[in-house]
């Protein structure tokens, strides 16, 4: 059903550059700490984190916050949990306010479960354009977000993308 909903989680070009970037794997990179540190700072939101989105799950990447044991324990969640996904669409930060008022979203065991009320969150976009996951911030409080906060996301993100790339490895040749 998800696969159906969003096609671009099977885009091979996207798929490949997750997998040259090592985003396909939770392995620890303390070279993003410093910005979900930043982002939790700034925005005075408990959680931070950057994933990547694979074709059939969000897998953590870099983290800040008291996220559950068990999500912590496997290093992400279902994709069908993963409140980045509209942003493969879209390609622009996002914010939502209430997630228990979000069609998508209200539903999520990470809502219904775990409390989560709002999110903000910016694509993180490779150097060849493909959206890779996203950088985002989760608070357990509904809360409104103002163009400022949509615009540090942005800017974060892409230094999260900047640091990737940077640490990358050859490209990954297509058969």
């Amino acid at each position: 059903m998800i696969l159906e909903r969003y096609p671009e989680l099977r885009d091979r070009g996207r798929l490949l550059d997750v997998a040259r970037l090592g985003m396909d794997v939770q392995v620890a990179r303390p070279y993003l700490d410093e910005i979900v540190e930043s982002v939790t700072d700034r925005l005075g939101m408990p959680f931070a984190i950057v994933d990547s989105l694979l074709d059939g799950a969000q897998v953590f990447l870099a983290g800040r916050g008291p996220i559950p044991e068990w999500v912590g324990e496997v290093g992400g969640t279902p994709i069908e949990w993963a409140f980045c996904l509209p942003m493969l669409r879209s390609r622009t930060t996002r914010s939502v306010s209430d997630l228990t008022t979000d069609p998508e979203f209200r539903d999520n065991p990470l809502v219904t479960i775990e409390g989560v009320r709002s999110y903000i969150g910016a694509p993180l976009i490779s150097g060849s354009g493909a959206v890779l996951g996203g950088l985002c911030a989760l608070d357990v409080r509904p809360r409104e977000f103002d163009p400022a906060e949509l615009d540090l996301m942005r800017d974060l993100a892409d230094e999260v993308v900047r640091r990737i790339e940077a640490r990358a490895e050859p490209d990954i040749m297509e058969p």
